[in-house]
C-alpha cells in the first residue's frame, strides 16, 4: 500500500510539475522599455597579429526583455518562479583557427536583496547533448553580481575573459548559470520575438532539461539574448621561438625578465590583451638589451607581448597567473 501511495504521489508531482511548465508560454509579457544597441569603442591601438570579432554584436532590431505576470514571477532570460538554471545561446561553428577569448553580455536586470559576494558562471557547452542541446560545459569563468549590479546601473556593458582561450570543434551554446541565493536575480537583454525570426536562445529548466525558448511546450518566442563571444584569430605563434629573445618566467605571477639581442640601443615593448586591446607600450633607450617588467596589476590571462627594433620583431604568447 505505501508502495501505492508512494507511486501516485512521483506521478501526482510529474504531472504537477508538466502543467506548472506548459503555462510558460502564457504568462510572459514585454517590458515596456527598450533598450538602443551600444557598441564597443575600438582601443586607439590594435595589435595587427591579432583578429578579434564579438559575434552578433551589436544586435539588430528592438531590445527588450519579458517579464512573467499572473502567479508567476521573474524574468524569460533570466531567475524565475520556475526555478531555471542557466541560459544559453546557440552559435555555429567559428572559422578555423579561431578560438573563444571571452564574452560581452548585455544585462536588463541585476540585483541582490541580501548583498551577497555572488558569483554568476559564464560558461560554454558544447553540442553534445541529444539532437544537439547544449551537452558539456567545456570552459567557464566567474563575475562578481556586485559588479554587474553597477554595470546595469550605468548601462555599461559586462566584459570579461578567458583564462585560456577556447577553440570550438563545431556548433555551442555561450551562457550563464544563474544565482541560486533568493534575491539575486539577472536577466539578459533580447531581441524582441518575432515570427519571422530565427531563435537561438535556450535555457535549462529546473529538471535540468534544456529546451529551446521557441518550443511550444516553453516560451513559445523566436529571439536571442544579447550575451556574445569574443573570438580571435592569433597569428605567428607556431613560428620558432628567435633564440636571442626571451620572456622568463612563463607563465608568471606578474614580474617578466626581457632579455632582447645584444647590442641593441633601443627598442620597444608592447602588450596586449587577447581582445585585442593594447594594454602597455614602452619604449627602452639606455641601451641594456635586458629589462625587468612589473605587470602584476594585470587581471590574470593570456596576453601577447610584441619586441621589437628598427630590424627585427619578435611576437609570443604569455600568461599571467
Amino acid at each position: 500500500m505505501k508502495k501505492l501511495f508512494f507511486t501516485l504521489m512521483i506521478g501526482l508531482a510529474l504531472i504537477l510539475t508538466s502543467q506548472a511548465q506548459d503555462t510558460r508560454s502564457k504568462h510572459w509579457q514585454r517590458a515596456g522599455i527598450e533598450k538602443s544597441p551600444k557598441s564597443i569603442v575600438n582601443p586607439a591601438n590594435i595589435n595587427r597579429d591579432i583578429t578579434c570579432d564579438t559575434l552578433r554584436f551589436p544586435m539588430t532590431g528592438n531590445i527588450t526583455y519579458y517579464f512573467l505576470g499572473d502567479q508567476d514571477t521573474g524574468y524569460v532570460t533570466g531567475n524565475n518562479s520556475y526555478g531555471d538554471k542557466a541560459k544559453a545561446e546557440f552559435f555555429e561553428a567559428v572559422d578555423e583557427g579561431y578560438a573563444i577569448t571571452g564574452f560581452v553580455a548585455e544585462f536588463a536586470i541585476a540585483k541582490s536583496l541580501t548583498n551577497s559576494n555572488a558569483n554568476i558562471t559564464f560558461g560554454i557547452w558544447d553540442n553534445t547533448g541529444s539532437g544537439g542541446k547544449p551537452g558539456n560545459m567545456v570552459t567557464s569563468a566567474t563575475y562578481p553580481l556586485i559588479w554587474i549590479i553597477e554595470e546595469v546601473q550605468k548601462q555599461w556593458l559586462t566584459i570579461l575573459n578567458l583564462q585560456e582561450p577556447y577553440t570550438p570543434t563545431g556548433s555551442f551554446y555561450v551562457g550563464i548559470i544563474l544565482p541560486q541565493t533568493p534575491g539575486d536575480t539577472v536577466a539578459l537583454w533580447c531581441k524582441e520575438s518575432s515570427d519571422s525570426y530565427v531563435g537561438t536562445a535556450w535555457d535549462m529548466w529546473s529538471d535540468s532539461t534544456w529546451h529551446s525558448f521557441n518550443e511550444p511546450s516553453s516560451w513559445n518566442l523566436n529571439t536571442s539574448m544579447l550575451i556574445h563571444p569574443i573570438v580571435c584569430k592569433t597569428l605567428g605563434f607556431n613560428k620558432p621561438v628567435d633564440p636571442e629573445i626571451s620572456v622568463l618566467p612563463n607563465p608568471s605571477n606578474g614580474m617578466i625578465s626581457i632579455q632582447n639581442r645584444k647590442n641593441t640601443p633601443r627598442f620597444k615593448v608592447e602588450i596586449y590583451a587577447y581582445n585585442g586591446s593594447q594594454v602597455l607600450s614602452k619604449e627602452f633607450t639606455n641601451g641594456n638589451n635586458r629589462v625587468d617588467l612589473d605587470l602584476s596589476w594585470l587581471p590574470k590571462g593570456i596576453y601577447v607581448i610584441k619586441i621589437s627594433d628598427h630590424i627585427y620583431q619578435h611576437s609570443q604568447k604569455i600568461i599571467l597567473n
